[in-house]
């Protein structure tokens, strides 16, 4: 009897013991479900400066409008859909869904010609794209109130740039208010040699300050993003924005973007868009 007894004992132990057994297994294959691996979110990023139909406008940086709608039709068909930076913090802060294949298209330096070219194209094909202006260009441009103004040259007015925003399908965002220059002893809002880190970060944060107010005043809303003039970036740069609040900054290196967390979003690499090349020439460099 005594025998009888240790062996029921030994087999309610063992029992114990593999039921325990199997109930790790399924937990962790539980928390294994659960919790999936989150893949890097790939972005790609295109950018773009002037739309131009004169030919004699037309260069690296200034296209025919008609090779920026040939992109927009390619991507339409191929099932992209293009997003904006506030999509982009969405996604990593909030976890809302992004689009299946989502894309980012770009337009450095407010030239009018994105309002009368690029402006209408978005709107008929139900696109979106975010425009970062020269602050100081855009405020000369409303405040000289020209009565013939030229597609080929001139800035979009803080005016249009704010109609634009208000028709929800561009973003603006910040490419400084008057550090667009090469003649200035820097390039566009670099450090220069030589010049001491607070002077330069005071002088670089007083510059992206005005931008926002303007920007403030005209749309009721501030930039997230810094777009790099000439792509110019370095480590200043990168902590003054930092610390005034930026979520993302956009450089010109040409390759795509691996997005792990919303930290990535401080080095958004994007493609230009050159002239001459059909939309799939362009797109299969870029390896859509």
């Amino acid at each position: 009897m005594f025998l009888t007894w240790r062996i029921k004992r030994w087999r309610l132990a063992a029992e114990g013991v593999l039921l325990a057994l199997v109930m790790g297994f399924v937990m962790i294959g539980f928390s294994q479900r659960a919790a999936p691996q989150k893949k890097p979110l790939t972005l790609p990023i295109v950018m773009y400066h002037g739309l131009v139909k004169d030919e004699k406008f037309q260069n690296r940086y200034m296209i025919d409008p008609q090779y920026f709608e040939q992109d927009l039709q390619y991507l339409t068909a191929h099932g992209y859909h293009t997003i904006v930076i506030q999509d982009l913090l969405n996604y990593f802060d909030k976890g809302i869904p992004l689009p299946d294949k989502p894309i980012l298209l770009t337009f450095d330096d407010g030239y009018y010609n994105n309002y009368t070219y690029a402006y209408p194209l978005l709107q008929q094909y139900h696109c979106r794209a975010v425009l970062s202006p020269i602050g100081a260009e855009s405020v000369r441009a409303s405040a000289a109130k020209e009565e013939r103004r030229s597609p080929n040259y001139s800035q979009c007015t803080w005016e249009e740039l704010a109609e634009m925003v208000q028709s929800g399908c561009i973003e603006l965002q910040n490419h400084t208010y008057d550090l667009h220059h090469l003649d200035r002893g820097r390039k566009g809002a670099d450090r220069q040699q030589g010049e001491q880190p607070d002077v330069y970060r005071q002088l670089l944060k007083e510059d992206l300050q005005q931008f926002n107010k303007v920007m403030q005043e005209y749309t009721g809303q501030q930039p997230l993003c810094f777009t790099c003039p000439f792509g110019a970036k370095n480590e200043e740069m990168l902590t003054v924005i930092r610390d005034m609040g930026f979520r993302a900054m956009m450089d010109c290196e040409e390759k795509g973007n691996d997005l792990s967390s919303a930290e990535a979003l401080y080095h958004l690499h994007r493609y230009l868009r050159p002239n001459h090349l059909s939309a799939e020439e362009f797109f299969a460099r870029m390896e859509l």
